[in-house]
């Protein structure tokens, strides 16, 4: 009886890593209009282009579409993709990190303002081989450009490696800027490139602890860990802490102050009811954050879990669960007498662990800070003053000298009008 359930479980798994979603409708279903080549309201003209090879671990994937309110994005290594990654109301859509030398296949869904639900085409893309990973190349991400009388050029810009982490130490010297494909001289534009400012940035983490009836008995062993965890939280990490058994209940929102959730955990926390929304917590708490890139604000969420894994109510799925953790950074301390370790496995994409290793998660948070830091620090600013008069569009181009990655987002183009320059 006992391997049977394994083999359901398995299975069970397979078909939710998969990417089955089930909050809302695939975009195979017969809701969808089929596209048309001629019908601008149908997602058309794809970046990266369809076949595209060697991309980022990072894409920014866009599109172009007449008339809707809002894109559901499906990406997946299955075609067609199944996994819904966002909902959004721009034309574009930059992935979280990809793997290596992989074929994904991405598809957009359109709700027209018409209330008509157009699915575009599937695409697809292939991701850098491997043996590029040691490569120190750089891609560049455009944020603003903007214009300034009487006649100044200034664009805001990021540069990351291959693996999409911040690069901090480039100069002038290591940039080459063309104005109308012709190179800018530094002497006369008056050409520079700066380090913006830090970009402001935040950790959240949602710290979700079981306290169903299965782990009555581990209760203590359930706060000693969630105090080290807490203890661990680095200064600029903002943590929201929550119990639960048949629903999520919040103990105290996001905070700073480790000493009041220590002194929450020991005496708020407490055993909850005989019935366990495990699937949904895990749903709930990956939706407590977003992770944020931009020139304004910088924000990495994870989700760190205390629980066996057990789910005895059956309100949410296993692949509405598994879903909604696919993008998100997710910890776990696994543990009790019903312990699930393929389902806690399957849920933590940054790691299980067992009580005592607590110190495994916190080294995380450090290197997640790392990170952030370095994505915070990796704005830059270009100015020039342009020679160019008139009611006119002029272009940008801005690289980097003797770049080993020669792709697609090797550089940055853009247009300017020099309308009022004097």
């Amino acid at each position: 009886m006992l391997n049977r359930l394994k083999i359901i479980t398995i299975f069970l798994l397979t078909i939710a890593i998969s990417g089955c979603s089930f909050d809302s409708p695939a975009p195979t279903q017969s809701t969808s209009t089929p596209a048309t080549p001629s019908d601008r309201n149908t997602p058309n003209s794809p970046t990266p282009s369809d076949g595209a090879i060697n991309q980022l671990l990072f894409v920014t994937l866009k599109w172009e579409c007449d008339n809707a309110s809002e894109y559901d994005v499906y990406l997946g290594e299955s075609n067609p993709p199944l996994i819904r990654y966002t909902t959004t109301q721009s034309k574009s859509y930059t992935t979280p990190p990809l793997k290596y030398d992989t074929k994904y296949y991405w598809r957009v869904v359109a709700k027209g303002t018409d209330g008509v639900t157009r699915s575009g085409p599937v695409w697809s893309f292939t991701t850098l081989p491997s043996t590029l990973s040691t490569v120190n190349g750089y891609a560049l991400r455009l944020f603003r450009t903007e214009t300034k009388l009487p006649n100044t050029v200034e664009l805001v810009f990021q540069v990351l490696d291959l693996n999409g982490s911040g690069v901090t130490n480039l100069q002038l010297s290591d940039f080459e800027v063309f104005e109308d494909e012709l190179p800018l001289s530094i002497s006369e534009s008056g050409l520079n490139i700066v380090k913006r400012a830090t970009t402001p940035y935040k950790l959240k983490t949602v710290l979700m602890l079981d306290n169903s009836t299965s782990l009555e008995n581990d209760l203590n062993t359930i706060r000693n860990s969630a105090k080290q965890i807490v203890h661990g939280m680095r200064p600029n990490q903002f943590l929201s802490l929550y119990q639960f058994s048949d629903k999520p209940v919040l103990l105290w929102d996001f905070t700073l102050d480790i000493d009041w959730l220590k002194k929450l955990i020991d005496n708020n926390y407490s055993v909850g009811v005989r019935s366990t929304d495990f699937y949904g917590a895990m749903k709930f708490g990956a939706g407590k954050w977003v992770d944020i890139v931009s020139m304004d604000s910088v924000v990495q969420g994870c989700l760190v879990v205390i629980s066996d894994g057990e789910d005895t109510q059956g309100s949410t799925s296993l692949a509405q669960g598994l879903n909604a953790v696919h993008n998100k950074l997710v910890y776990s301390i696994a543990l009790g007498p019903a312990l699930q370790p393929e389902i806690m496995n399957a849920f933590s994409t940054g790691g299980s662990f067992k009580p005592g290793q607590e110190n495994e998660i916190i080294k995380r948070f450090v290197e997640l800070e790392n990170s952030v830091v370095k994505i915070a620090n990796s704005f830059y600013v270009l100015t020039y003053s342009s020679p160019k008069r008139g009611n006119k569009d002029h272009s940008i181009k801005v690289r980097i000298k003797n770049n080993p990655y020669q792709g697609s987002e090797s550089f940055i183009s853009t247009k300017f009008n020099s309308a009022g320059f004097n």
